[in-house]
């Protein structure tokens, strides 16, 4: 049936007013989670009460891991001063570094930028941000990122902060997905053995990267061998675990060339991933890309098949939300048939 592109676009017009006559309501309830609303009060990890009184304009990111949230939630424009570990990020435009020669913050340079409000990841110290309070900066200072449902709602919570509520609720749940795709791909998977190395250290158990990797459905063999924390890794503790793979991250690439990691499974079968440093090391957004990729290599089969569905359920809810919507009082299957020929008509152009 040809419909003329006259009647067309009569029909599309038709179909967005009915959405917004019969489905307004429930579309701004909808969205009412992902709405900034100030003044706001908040409580952050050090016990203090912060109120912020009107919609940050201007924000400096204390360590890297808060800057990279504000760039996957395309704040940037908001983001004034960054510490010089997170000038890796393709800023759109120059931002002013507030750490000092050795890497720590300089209080004076924070307090010169006089931004709206700072975001202070648990790697800066209380005393810090006290001193920088005491200058009558808004501080927020966040615990420490201990599960990967932390990283989801530490991205929503600098939404929140920063007035970026619906682009940051947005990537959350871009990131859920991704767990949850995840989740069913090692849901009764072994868990292979793997060693995260760097550098001729490891991470071990209560480290962060020991969360990536049990999400990613392996056995932190750091973990298994009694070792906490970040620390040095034994030749022996390399052999006696004998790991399946080996992780490394694109700064420190190299594994060592020793007799107890050329015994392992890992290298003599090539099983080697490579991950990006930043997005291993620093609890935000891109730290579900490393969990997606690992999990892909340990579980290539189970993965492909969970993405799958995840893309089929996907189709469902997008097919079951344009039926829902074309149902509404007086239009029926000549909207819905309108509908379809708009957007076979859109995706033509």
């Amino acid at each position: 049936m040809h419909v003329p592109r006259g009647l067309l676009a009569v029909g599309l017009t038709a179909l967005l007013l009915t959405a917004g006559v019969a489905g307004g309501l429930g579309g701004v309830a909808a969205q009412s989670g992902s709405d900034c609303s100030y003044p706001l009060t908040v409580t952050d990890s050090t016990g203090t009460e912060i109120t912020i009184e009107e919609e940050p304009e201007t924000v400096v990111t204390l360590a890297p891991s808060a800057a990279q949230t504000m760039y996957e939630i395309g704040a940037q424009e908001k983001v004034i001063g960054i510490s010089d570990r997170g000038t890796y990020l393709d800023w759109d435009e120059e931002k002013e570094i507030v750490s000092g020669d050795e890497g720590f913050v300089n209080t004076e340079r924070v307090i010169a930028q006089d931004p709206d409000i700072v975001l202070a990841p648990n790697i800066i110290s209380e005393e810090k941000v006290e001193q920088l309070r005491d200058a009558g900066l808004t501080v927020y200072h966040f615990g420490a990122s201990e599960t990967m449902d932390d990283v989801v709602e530490k991205t929503r919570l600098i939404g929140q902060l920063t007035g970026e509520c619906e682009a940051a609720d947005a990537k959350a749940t871009e990131m859920e997905q991704t767990l949850d795709t995840v989740a069913e791909a090692v849901d009764g998977e072994d868990s292979p053995p793997v060693l995260y190395v760097f550098a001729g250290y490891t991470s071990g158990e209560g480290t962060f990267i020991d969360e990536i990797l049990t999400t990613a459905g392996a056995t932190n063999v750091a973990s298994e061998a009694g070792i906490s924390g970040f620390q040095m890794v034994s030749d022996e503790v390399v052999a006696n675990q004998s790991p399946e793979w080996i992780v490394v991250n694109d700064e420190a690439p190299g594994i060592p060339d020793k007799e107890a990691y050329n015994g392992t499974p890992a290298v003599q079968n090539d099983q080697i991933i490579t991950v990006n440093a930043h997005s291993i090391s620093q609890a935000a957004p891109r730290t579900v890309d490393v969990v997606e990729h690992i999990a892909s290599e340990l579980h290539p089969d189970a993965y492909e098949s969970a993405q799958a569905t995840t893309t089929a359920d996907t189709q469902n809810e997008d097919t079951t939300a344009v039926t829902t919507e074309t149902e509404a009082p007086g239009f029926g299957p000549i909207v819905a048939l309108l509908a379809l020929g708009g957007a076979a008509f859109l995706r033509r152009d």
